[in-house]
């Protein structure tokens, strides 16, 4: 759907300022329109991007440091065409400029034979949407094992794009990703002590583009209806009402949505990582796990395998929803003690401790006083006071090294709600979870290792889908291709389509034709894609060397309607400023910010 968005209202001299700014961007788009393809290693303004502080590598924010929602102007009058009809554009986030496909770096030596299954995947949800419908219902008389066929198919029906920064550079950043295979069990019992959460049921819903101007400044009146929750413009006299209280949260890029929760005749953003690993939330646990760092790993990846210990059943699980939060870890440095792990391009520090707990039998078989850390580094950790109906309890002694995070009780019982703590800092250690039973057979059990893990306040749920040799599910909704497949930012890279990745700097060079079927909080930015390897160590270690320079460009089907093309904002009598968020406006795959 096309947005629109009527005349700013701005002063005299802002006015003059946004004049000369969409000038000066205007002549740069219009410039690089026509420029030829530039080599990686030759574009001096953005040479700065393999530089990066680990600050900026953690945001994920575009490899020139250009961060997102900076208004850039569109030429008045495009000049640049490729075939006589495609036109640069521009949106919040990036520049587009078509270009012929013979200006791709080894668009010729790639064997884009290997992309086909991939592409049919992205046909299977995209063959229904406008624009698509045409060249995927021609890629079925493809020859699929021909390179030259599938290459004159691309060339015949799409039209390529180079994508740029706001500041009109080309250089971004690709990194490595790839489904992790961990040990667990259905059942809580160590070392499996570690639950995986699925979609909670007290999750909830809502449109940020539904809320009235300056909601985020006073309270609103609001309604739940099923798990979605829509703002009022005056109290309700029929049917429950509450009060909405988003505070600064920030919505879901791709759907626009924040992620809420009712707390009394409250409605406030839904609980960080900190608060649901103290059993806050209503989420239910689908199994537990051995290795607190690989959960965390997994979370991030979206995906995973969980091998039961009979050593052949495994679970398979797929991304599900996330907690709203923006992905924050603690990003390693150069001083960093105990463990790490890389993931998606981003080394995440884990601090580790490790002390001794001793589990004992209560006459009845059970075990005692809730497995009170035996450590006083760790006690005023345990489990809090019992929490009344309405969720409300006294404030329980909290460890100053756990600040925040409660020791998990066993399956059987779900830890007692309580009052929420503020929140920890981005600073704060935390995933510590002890290990608990009472099984009797289990009384002499050996001391459990705590592993302290960054305290991200970004948390993914999962759901259970079957297992298969395909690969894991994808934001697309469709199975990844291990080495055709990639992650990207749906706002600047339309899921389901193809991009030409230009990435021969660095320890593992990539040239190559891939699928953007996936998305991941780490990977923001016009000029950023997570390429992914596959499943298992051998994927993991793949993954783990990629990190470098790259280029890209996104193939996009001649009768595609660029939604981009049509939006923007003109400043009395100057260029028009782009107002899309996204490239092409979809409800399933990318929410603009407008309605």
């Amino acid at each position: 759907m096309a947005t629109r968005t009527k005349p700013l209202s701005i002063t005299c001299g802002e006015r003059a300022a946004l004049n000369a700014l969409a000038a000066l961007v205007a002549v740069a788009l219009a410039g690089c329109a026509g420029a030829p393809h530039t080599p990686v290693a030759q574009d001096d303004a953005s040479a700065s991007a393999t530089s990066r502080s680990t600050d900026d590598d953690a945001r994920m924010v575009s490899a020139t440091g250009s961060e997102q929602g900076i208004a850039n102007p569109l030429p008045a009058s495009p000049t640049a065409t490729i075939g006589g009809s495609a036109t640069a554009f521009a949106t919040k986030n990036a520049l587009y400029t078509p270009v012929p496909f013979s200006s791709l770096p080894g668009w010729g030596a790639d064997n884009v034979a290997e992309s086909w299954d991939a592409f049919r995947r992205s046909c299977g949800v995209l063959g229904g949407k406008p624009g698509w419908a045409a060249p995927c219902a021609a890629s079925r008389n493809v020859d699929a094992a021909s390179s030259a066929a599938i290459r004159r198919f691309f060339e015949d029906n799409f039209t390529v794009y180079q994508i740029r920064n706001v500041d009109k550079s080309a250089r971004g950043v690709l990194t490595g990703y790839y489904e992790p295979i961990l040990k667990g069990s259905r059942e809580r019992h160590p070392p499996f002590v570690y639950p995986v959460y699925g979609v909670p049921t007290d999750l909830l819903f809502l449109d940020a583009r539904r809320l009235p101007p300056g909601a985020r400044g006073m309270p609103v009146p609001a309604r739940i209806e099923g798990r979605n929750v829509v703002p009022l413009s005056t109290v309700s006299m029929s049917g429950k009402t509450y009060t909405l209280r988003v505070g600064d949260t920030v919505p879901d890029i791709r759907d626009k949505k924040l992620r809420l929760r009712r707390e009394g005749a409250n409605i406030v953003p839904y609980y960080s990582r900190a608060e649901i690993e103290r059993g806050l939330s209503k989420a239910p646990v689908l199994a537990y796990v051995e290795d607190p760092a690989m959960l965390y790993s997994m979370q991030l990846q979206g995906a995973g395998k969980i091998v039961l210990p009979d050593g052949k059943t495994v679970i398979r699980l797929a991304y599900a929803e996330q907690n709203g939060f923006a992905f924050n870890p603690r990003v390693a440095s150069a001083g960093t003690k105990g463990r790490r792990i890389l993931v998606r391009g981003v080394e995440i520090d884990l601090e580790e401790g490790t002390v001794s707990t001793r589990i004992t039998q209560n006459n009845d078989g059970g075990d005692a006083s809730d497995d009170a850390p035996q450590s006083s580094l760790l006690r005023g950790a345990q489990d809090p006071p019992s929490a009344s109906a309405h969720g409300d309890a006294d404030s329980a002694p909290e460890s100053p090294l756990l600040r925040g995070f409660n020791l998990a009780k066993s399956a059987a019982a779900h830890p007692a709600r309580v009052s929420a703590p503020s929140a920890p800092s981005a600073t704060t250690v935390g995933t510590v979870l002890a290990a608990k039973t009472a099984a009797p057979s289990l009384a002499n059990a050996p001391p459990i290792s705590y592993t302290y893990a960054a305290s991200d306040p970004s948390y993914v749920f999962f759901r259970m889908i079957p297992d298969s040799p395909a690969g894991p599910i994808g934001a697309l909704g469709v199975p990844l291709s291990a080495g055709r497949s990639a992650a990207i930012d749906p706002r600047t890279t339309p899921l389901g389509a193809p991009v030409f990745i230009d990435a021969s700097e660095g320890a593992a060079s990539v040239t190559r034709l891939l699928m953007a079927q996936d998305a991941g909080g780490a990977i923001r930015g016009a000029v950023r894609a997570d390429y992914f390897l596959g499943t298992g160590p051998h994927a993991q270690q793949q993954a783990s060397r990629i990190k470098q320079p790259a280029q890209m460009w996104v193939l996009l089907p001649k009768g595609l309607r660029i939604s981009a093309k049509e939006s923007g904002v003109r400043v009395r009598g100057g260029p028009m400023i782009p107002s899309a968020d996204c490239v092409v406006s979809d409800p399933d795959l990318c929410v603009d910010d407008t309605q």
